[in-house]
């Protein structure tokens, strides 16, 4: 064979096709291929568009490959997978049900976000305006999130608002590196989120609960102030008059980190 031809079987090793499809495309002109002259069959394949057809396959494989992250608001689908999560790192007892947040969704569905990597869901955050007295009783321990009513339920476009974070979750993983990459992407997108829903409403309350000393030395970076104190430290509630200057500086001090890319798709604001 011609030294600037490939044979049929090194086409089919070279695109990774079979004997029937090489031949197929081939012919539809999809495989660039020659007829020696006078010839009916015996195609010819010159390798350098068998070359180009090769490296341009190889590149969108490995554009495939590489992690998609998105940050967009929960399906319902998104919900059930985060209370999957959030049941395997907290337990059922505080966990709110799938129903529930369905309902919550039925009335506010600009209250729950998702961050995937190739459309899997690795974290998520959520950031409820609700009825300030349901708020402090969060705080201090006297119902959990499954006993919000539906009722307490406030929409972004009312006035005075007070604003629950609900919850900025990662799921766990074996690698610290990945787990510690994950968690500051989803507080870096929750932030920004934050920011926007601040921008555009008028929320004059930020709360939050730190159940861990990891949380609640955020919280405190973040400028939140502490407001109860139970269980000798264990948890904390917080609170935030103006989220702005404190949540830009640590987002500025985030996007100095290597993290990548992430799309980011909200019905509010992006």
């Amino acid at each position: 064979m011609n030294s600037h031809y490939y044979t049929l079987e090194e086409v089919m090793r070279r695109l990774g096709k079979s004997r029937s499809t090489v031949l197929r495309e081939a012919k539809a002109g999809l495989i660039p291929s020659e007829l020696e002259a006078g010839k009916t069959k015996g195609r010819r394949y010159p390798k350098a568009a068998i070359d180009a057809l090769a490296e341009i396959k190889q590149a969108k494989e490995k554009d495939k490959k590489t992690p998609k992250f998105v940050y967009s608001p929960s399906t319902p689908n998104d919900l059930w997978t985060e209370v999957r999560i959030g049941t395997a790192l907290y337990g059922e007892d505080d966990i709110v049900p799938f129903k529930k947040l369905l309902e919550w969704r039925e009335i506010n569905d600009d209250i729950f976000m998702s961050l995937k990597e190739d459309g899997k869901v690795i974290a998520y955050s959520s950031l409820l305006p609700l009825e300030e007295e349901i708020i402090l009783s969060l705080i201090e321990d006297k119902i959990r999130e499954r006993d919000i009513p539906d009722s307490a339920i406030r929409q972004w476009t009312d006035t005075n608002l007070s604003v629950y974070i609900a919850s900025i979750t990662a799921i766990r993983t074996g690698n610290k590196e990945v787990g510690t990459r994950r968690g500051w992407m989803i507080v870096r997108h929750a932030l920004k989120w934050a920011l926007s829903l601040d921008r555009q409403f008028h929320i004059v309350n930020w709360y939050a609960i730190g159940a861990t000393k990891e949380g609640q030395a955020l919280l405190e970076e973040l400028g939140f102030h502490e407001i109860t104190s139970l269980y000798d430290g264990q948890r904390k509630g917080y609170k935030i008059r103006d989220i702005k200057q404190p949540i830009r500086l640590i987002t500025k001090l985030i996007n100095t980190m290597n993290l990548p890319d992430v799309d980011i798709k909200t019905r509010i604001d992006t």
